[in-house]
Order: C-alpha cells, then structure tokens, then sequence
C-alpha cells in the first residue's frame, strides 16, 4: 500500500483511529489498517520462509500489506478471527484457531523485530488489563485501592456486604454481557445487553439473588464517596488529566459512562506522587499507554480504580479541548515510524 510505514490493527468500528490516521497522514505519515476479523473470509495471509526467515503479506480489501516495509504498529481494539458461518460447530472453532496461530506467529516476529515501534505490546497489555494485576502492582507504588473481592461463592458475598455496612459496588471485569466476536455471528447491536451499568451499588434486593453468583466469579468493591473523578490518559512522558464532576448527575454517580450528554469535565489536578506512580506502573507493564481512573473522595484522598492498557482516549479531548491527545499520540508515531 504504497508509503504505508505504520500499522493499525483494530476492528471497523474504529473511529478514533480513523481519525488519527488522517492527521498523520497529514503531516506525511501514511497507515494501513488491518482487521484480524476478517481473516479468513475478508483478508489472506501470505507468509513464506526462504533462507531462514519469514516474509508476510495481508491481501486486504484495500491491497497487500508488505509487513517489511512497517516501522511501527498501534495495537488498538483488534476482533478474533472470523470464519464461515457455513462452517460445522465443529469446524468453526478449528478454523478459527488455525488463523489466529498463524497470526499470533506473524505478530511474534514483528515484536522481535527491535527497529518496530508498538504503541504498546499485545502481551504486555494482556498482562497488565487484569485488575487483580493491577491492584498489586498500584499497592507496591503506593496506590490506595477499595477493599475488594473475587467470588463464585454467595457466602463471601454476604460476608462481604456485611463487613461493609451493606455498600458496596458490582464492577464488571471484563465489559458488558458479550463482545463483538465472541459468537458466530457477525456482530450486531442487539449482542449488547442494553442499560446496564459495568459499575453499580448491589443493594438489598440483589442480595434476595445472590445465589446467582454461583455461575460467573464476580468482583465486588466497597463503595467509595466521591467528590469527583479523573481519568488519567499517558502517552509515554506525557500526562493529561481530566477531573470528572460526576456527582453533579443520577446518571454518572456511579459511573461516569453512562451520560447521556457531555459530562461536567474539566482540566485537572494530579499530585507528584500519583503522577509518577502511573508514569512508573506502565514502565513496569512495560507500556506506552494507559488510561487511569481515579476517584477523589471528600477528604482529597485519591483511590486507584484501574488502568486500561488500551482504552478509549479521544473522547477526552472532545470533553476538555485542552488537553490536546491526539497531538500527543500523532506527533509520537510519527517520530518512531
């Protein structure tokens, strides 16, 4: 695909990085997207070893993609790969374990590749998106975290609410009910179960169906007073805060996400040490990139919630303009590609 230096691997829907491979194209660095999704039915793969080593193509919908010719890559929010739906129940989870390890192979060798830049490390991001993970590693930076538990047991739960006076959270791990991909079918909005809350209070009348528990693990977390919130987005070095006044809305009390509006948000304040607990923890995790989220209580104090290695960002910019992120990132890939 003609200059094309950097690598988007995400899926469609991806406007985000739609639109900052139009500003880097600006300022004269050509990307190639590719979707994982659409090997087999969409995309091939042509990977051949001569003399000791491997040379891949991807025939897309929009060309071939020489990977010899990328000098970076942003791993964004890449789908499974997806076969026929013709397949056999049989068939279907075979072919798509055969295209996903031949991609796995293909991302392996561009990883050890040390002149490819990767905004940031699909293992290192699967690593460090497990909360449990995180919390440890935000207590041994001295992050403060709620008191929570893992269960598929409706005892500890009940233990749990007990021991925190009957307030505490339900935090969804891993996001809503199902994700794209996660079926035969081709995604649809109706896979999402709607109005539900990743984050809410689990009150008296769920405790009448605890016994439920049984069927998932599931987190809970004490509840926190809020005086507000930050989500926290790094590029490297750089740091853009971005205060959430989510108390002011019913809506948003207990998570942020679910305005129906623009948010009350604004530029906000990070303390030298918080700011450099998060500059250190994606160090460790050996990351580019992170999104925080931090809850300020009424005493000031802040309490570490989680790290997204590979979350959304732009939407922040578009809340506050002046933190400036897509400047940030553009100008970062197109210094390393």
């Amino acid at each position: 695909m003609g200059n094309a230096t950097i690598l988007i691997v995400t899926a469609r829907w991806d406007t985000t990085a739609y639109a900052a491979a139009e500003i880097l194209r600006r300022k004269g660095r050509e990307s190639v997207f590719f979707y994982p999704e659409d090997i087999p039915q969409r995309a091939q793969i042509e990977s051949v070893f001569r003399k000791g080593k491997w040379s891949t193509r991807l025939h897309t919908e929009d060309g071939t993609i020489d990977l010899e010719d990328i000098k970076a890559v942003w791993w964004r929010k890449p789908y499974t790969s997806r076969p026929s739906k013709l397949l056999s129940r049989v068939q279907f989870p075979y072919a798509r374990r055969e295209s996903e390890y031949a991609m796995r192979g293909m991302w392996e060798l561009l990883l050890g590749n040390p002149d490819i830049y990767w905004m940031s490390n699909p293992h290192n991001i699967r690593r460090a998106a497990n909360k449990m993970v995180q919390m440890v590693k935000g207590a041994d930076l001295g992050l403060t975290s709620p008191k929570t538990i893992i269960t598929n047991n409706p005892d500890d739960v009940r233990n749990f609410y007990d021991e925190c006076s009957q307030k505490i959270v339900f935090k969804s791990m891993t996001g809503p009910f199902l994700l794209p991909g996660e079926v035969e079918d081709e995604y649809t909005p109706e896979t999402f179960v709607p109005g539900l809350p990743l984050v809410r209070p689990f009150t008296d009348e769920d405790m009448k169906h605890v016994d439920s528990v049984r069927e998932s693990a599931c987190m809970f977390q004490e509840f926190i007073e809020k005086k507000h919130e930050l989500r926290v987005t790094v590029f490297e070095d750089q740091i853009f805060t971005c205060k959430i006044e989510s108390q002011k809305s019913d809506l948003t009390r207990f998570d942020w996400r679910r305005q129906d509006s623009l948010p009350y948000a604004t530029v906000g304040e990070l303390p030298d040490s918080i700011a450099n607990a998060c500059l250190k923890m994606l160090d460790d995790f050996g990351l580019r990139f992170g999104a925080f989220d931090f809850i300020v209580t009424p005493d000031d104090e802040h309490i570490f919630l989680e790290v997204n290695p590979n979350g959304q960002w732009l939407f922040v910019q578009e809340w506050v303009p002046q933190l400036r992120l897509m400047q940030s990132f553009v100008d970062i890939m197109a210094r390393n590609s």
